[in-house]
């Protein structure tokens, strides 16, 4: 992985990226209103071959924040199948639960049931968490070499135990990922999914309203990270 992230492949990434979850949801939403039959959603949604013979059939039919650019074709079908392996999962019986519109009575008359989404967060376990450490470790170790550094155990330490350094990390390493993904390679199971709850949730965990991923936000960090380590010689 390059040390250095570039202006132009971050804001690739995050747009390829925001288009595939916008994907991802809509899919899920047409599995529940018949639009797309569980069985066929999922096979397209598990190759990338599949997925972007079904994305050109119906382009005009997709939802415009998720419609990839046609030319980076291949490409986000690369991204948009490894969600399923990496981060969500689609139900084929999500069951139902009760709905109020204002969420203040549930009473017959203010409530009924609706449709669970189809769409479920992967369920992450202590594995995932070790992978994802190991990734940001590895990332720190770059980044601190680019910087002409060469961390002793009891530097890592201190800055893993950073809360706000810790945050920063995972989205720069997150962004390492995703980029992988986007070149063709693969993503240890569950890191995606670990890093984003490190950046975009709160330590409470539970996620951040109205986040969105952003180039600026992911060059900020890559600055503060680069200075902290020149600083830590």
């Amino acid at each position: 992985m390059p040390a250095m992230l570039q202006e132009a492949d971050i804001e690739f990434a995050v747009d390829l990226q925001a288009r595939s979850y916008a994907l991802l949801k809509w899919t899920a939403d047409a599995i529940q209103r018949g639009f797309i039959g569980f069985d066929a959603a999922h096979a397209y949604a598990r190759d990338p071959q599949s997925a972007a013979t079904w994305i050109q059939r119906h382009y005009a039919d997709l939802p415009r924040e998720g419609r990839p650019p046609l030319e980076h074709l291949d490409t986000f079908c690369r991204l948009f199948v490894s969600q399923l392996d990496d981060t969500q999962r689609l139900v084929r019986e999500p069951g139902q639960r009760l709905y109020s519109q204002d969420g203040h009575c549930f009473c017959e008359m203010c409530s009924g049931y609706i449709n669970n989404p189809s769409l479920r967060a992967r369920t992450l376990n202590p594995g995932d968490l070790r992978r994802a450490d190991r990734t940001m470790r590895h990332c720190l170790d770059e980044l601190a070499l680019d910087c002409d550094r060469l961390l002793e155990q009891h530097q890592v330490d201190t800055l893993m135990r950073d809360a706000a350094f810790r945050e920063t990390l995972a989205l720069y390493a997150y962004i390492e990922i995703l980029l992988q993904r986007l070149r063709g390679g693969g993503a240890p199971t569950g890191v995606p999914l670990a890093l984003w709850r490190r950046f975009a949730w709160t330590a409470q965990g539970a996620p951040k309203r109205k986040y969105r991923l952003n180039t600026e936000a992911v060059l900020v960090a890559q600055h503060l990270l680069r200075q902290r380590l020149a600083e830590s010689g």
